[in-house]
């Protein structure tokens, strides 16, 4: 069977193979996640802002406030990676 583009390429590129099945193992790109969600639920939770949908907590030098929940997610935008 014949190997796809995408295949082609990370059999020839090494390094971006190697960053690939780094980023798509189990705990890879997003082994931070759980814990990250987990410090952000207790502060919404804390605030009273669980499960509301209104305003969102974000970490500001160091401390959790309040901030308007399409602000914050949206900061970074389509560049954040």
């Amino acid at each position: 069977m014949a190997k796809g583009k995408t295949a082609q390429h990370y059999a020839k590129n090494e390094a971006s193979r190697l960053k690939h099945v780094r980023d798509n193992s189990p705990g890879g790109k997003y082994a931070h996640s759980n814990s990250y969600k987990r410090e952000h639920a207790k502060a919404r939770r804390k605030a009273g802002l669980m499960g509301k949908g209104g305003p969102d907590m974000s970490k500001k030098n160091g401390k959790f406030v309040k901030e308007s929940l399409k602000i914050n997610r949206a900061r970074g935008g389509a560049k954040r990676q």
